[in-house]
C-alpha cells in the first residue's frame, strides 16, 4: 500500500535562458566631407545600446545599434577629431516553455577590435561585440511536508528558502534638457559622453516598487572646431520610477538592477550658435525579483509501526537568497606616456569591465580587471591617448554558509580623480560600485516515496507495558524507537528525556505501544 504525503508548493525562480550571441562589425568607414584627414588614430571604440527587448511567444528579441566611435588627430590643426558611424542590430534567442511573467535581463560586452587607415579619408574596421540575455519565471515547486498514516512515524528537520514572490522586468525613459552655464564655453562638437545610474534607495508597497536614484552623465565636448580646444561637464540628474512587481510587499527582500540600455545626446548650439543646452534622452531597464524568506519541514525518514516499509529517498535542493552585498572601493594605477610630456589631462575614463566570482564559502570574492584610458596633451599640446589594464577585488562577507554559493555580481564605475605626478605620469583613482547577489543552494536526501508492506507485518512484544533497554552514550532514540515499533514522543516521556540522543551509557525503558 503506497502512503500519500502531503506536499507543499513554492514559487521558485526559474532560468530559461542563459545564452549569449556575438554580432560582427565589419565595415569601410569613409569619412563624411565635412571631417578633416587622418594624421593618427588616437582609439577606435565600439559603443553597442539596446534600443528594445521584447518576448513573444517563444522568442526573445533584442533591437539595438552600434555606433563605431573614431578619434584620429587632425592632420592640419593637431586636434582630436571624431567621426562616428552607427549601424542597426537585432538578435533573437529562442525560449523553452516560456509561459507569462518571465523577466529579461539584456548586456552588451564589447570584443575585440581592430581598425586601420587604408587611406587618411578611409579605414578598414573589424570587430565584434556580444549580446548576454537571461531569462527568468516565475515556476513552482512541491516538497514532501508530511506522510499520512496512523501507524507511520516520522523523522523531520527545518530547511530555510527563498521563495519567489514577484518577478518584474520594465523599460522607463530619461528625458533631459541640461545647461552647461555661462561660466563654460559654448559646446559646437561632442567628443565623449558617459551616462550611468544608480537606484540607492528603494520603498516596496503591494505590488510595486518606488524606485529613487542619481543618473550622471560626463561630457566631453569642443569649444572651438579651429582650434580643438575642449571642456568637460558633469551633470547629476535624479531618477524616479514606480515599478510594477506582482507580489513584491514591505517584507521581501528585493533583488533591483537598473541599467541604461541606450542614450542619445545633442547639441542646441546645432539651431543656435550661443546655446548651451544639451539634450538627452535615455531607454532605461529595471529588473527586479522579490524573494520572501520560508521555512520548510520535509521529511528525513518513515517508518512504520504495523508494517515493514520500503522507502525512496532523493536529493533535494533548498535555495535561498544568503545575501545581497553592495561595497564602494577606490583602485588607484599610474598611467604613463613613454617619451612624452604631460602637460593637460583631458578626459581619463573606465571600460570594459570583467568580473568572476570565486565561490568558496568561507572565503567568497569578486575580482576583474578593467581598463583605464586618457586622453591628454603632449609638451608640444598635441593630444594623444594612453590606456592601462587594472586588476581590482573585492572580498565578500563569509557569513554562515553550508551550501554550493552562487554568486552575481555587477560592478559600475563611479567617479575618476586624477593628478599629474611628474612630467610623464598621471595618478588615477577610479570608485568602482558593487552589487552581488549571494545564492546559497544545499542538496539534502529527503523522502519522496513510501510503500507499506502488507505482507511483512513488524514483529513486537504485545505481553509487556514496557521493556528495558540499555542504551549506549552517543545512540539516537530514532533508532531505537523504530527497532521496538514506538516513537521518539514516547520514550522521551517515559524517561524525562529531552535530547534526541542518548548522553551516557544507561538504562531506559521502552514502551510497547
Amino acid at each position: 500500500m503506497d502512503h500519500t504525503f502531503k506536499k507543499e508548493k513554492c514559487s521558485v525562480c526559474e532560468k530559461l535562458l542563459e545564452s549569449s550571441c556575438e554580432q560582427p562589425v565589419d565595415l569601410e568607414l569613409s569619412l563624411p566631407d565635412y571631417c578633416s584627414d587622418i594624421e593618427r588614430i588616437l582609439k577606435c571604440r565600439i559603443c553597442p545600446g539596446v534600443t528594445s527587448k521584447s518576448i513573444t511567444g517563444d522568442r526573445l528579441d533584442v533591437d539595438g545599434s552600434v555606433t563605431v566611435r573614431l578619434y584620429y588627430l587632425d592632420s592640419k590643426k593637431q586636434a582630436v577629431r571624431l567621426c562616428a558611424h552607427t549601424i542597426p542590430f537585432s538578435c533573437s534567442f529562442e525560449l523553452k516553455n516560456p509561459g507569462s511573467g518571465c523577466a529579461a535581463r539584456v548586456k552588451l560586452r564589447s570584443g575585440y577590435l581592430n581598425c586601420r587607415a587604408l587611406s587618411p579619408r578611409k579605414l578598414d574596421i573589424h570587430g565584434a561585440f556580444s549580446v548576454i540575455a537571461s531569462v527568468y519565471r516565475q515556476g513552482e515547486k512541491e516538497y514532501c511536508s508530511d506522510l499520512e498514516g496512523g501507524d507511520i512515524r516520522q523523522l523531520t528537520h527545518n530547511e530555510r528558502i527563498s521563495t519567489l514572490a514577484g518577478v518584474s522586468s520594465q523599460q522607463f525613459s530619461l528625458s533631459e534638457v541640461l545647461d552647461i552655464g555661462k561660466g563654460k564655453g559654448t559646446p559646437e562638437s561632442i567628443l565623449r559622453s558617459e551616462l550611468t545610474i544608480s537606484a540607492d534607495e528603494s520603498r516596496a508597497i503591494e505590488n510595486k516598487l518606488m524606485l529613487k536614484g542619481e543618473a550622471v552623465l560626463k561630457v566631453l565636448y569642443i569649444t572651438d572646431i579651429e582650434t580643438g580646444a575642449q571642456d568637460m561637464m558633469s551633470f547629476n540628474i535624479p531618477v524616479s520610477q514606480i515599478i510594477d512587481v506582482p507580489g513584491i510587499t514591505e517584507s521581501t527582500i528585493n533583488d533591483i538592477s537598473v541599467d541604461v540600455m541606450s542614450y542619445d545626446i545633442s547639441l542646441r548650439s546645432e539651431y543656435d550658435e550661443s546655446s548651451t543646452l544639451i539634450t538627452l534622452d535615455a531607454k532605461l531597464s529595471a529588473v527586479v525579483f522579490a524573494y520572501e524568506e520560508k521555512e520548510l519541514t520535509v521529511i528525513d525518514d518513515a517508518y512504520s509501526t504495523e508494517y515493514e516499509l520500503d522507502t525512496t529517498l532523493r536529493g533535494e535542493s533548498f535555495d535561498r537568497v544568503a545575501d545581497i552585498c553592495q561595497m564602494d572601493k577606490s583602485i588607484s594605477c599610474v598611467l604613463t606616456a613613454e617619451g612624452r610630456d604631460i602637460t593637460r589631462v583631458c578626459d581619463i575614463w573606465c571600460e570594459n569591465i570583467s568580473s568572476i566570482a570565486d565561490t568558496d564559502p568561507s572565503k567568497p570574492s569578486v575580482r576583474g580587471k578593467l581598463e583605464l584610458c586618457m586622453l591628454a596633451l603632449d609638451g608640444e599640446g598635441v593630444p594623444f591617448c594612453a590606456e592601462k589594464a587594472v586588476d581590482f577585488s573585492f572580498d565578500l562577507p563569509a557569513g554562515d554558509h553550508c551550501g554550493k554559493l552562487t554568486i552575481e555580481p555587477e560592478i559600475k564605475a563611479g567617479n575618476i580623480s586624477f593628478r599629474i605626478t611628474d612630467d610623464n605620469s598621471v595618478e588615477a583613482k577610479a570608485g568602482l560600485k558593487l552589487c552581488a547577489v549571494i545564492h546559497e543552494s544545499c542538496v539534502k536526501r529527503c523522502l519522496v516515496g513510501a510503500r507499506a508492506n502488507e505482507d511483512k507485518p513488524r514483529e513486537k512484544d504485545r505481553t509487556a507495558a514496557v521493556t528495558l533497554y540499555y542504551a549506549d552514550g552517543g545512540e539516537k532514540l530514532w533508532d531505537i524507537a523504530r527497532q521496538y515499533c514506538t516513537s521518539v514522543e514516547a520514550v522521551k516521556l517515559e524517561n524525562g528525556l529531552t535530547e534526541d540522543i542518548i548522553e551516557a551509557r544507561s538504562m531506559i525503558l521502552i514502551p510497547m505501544q
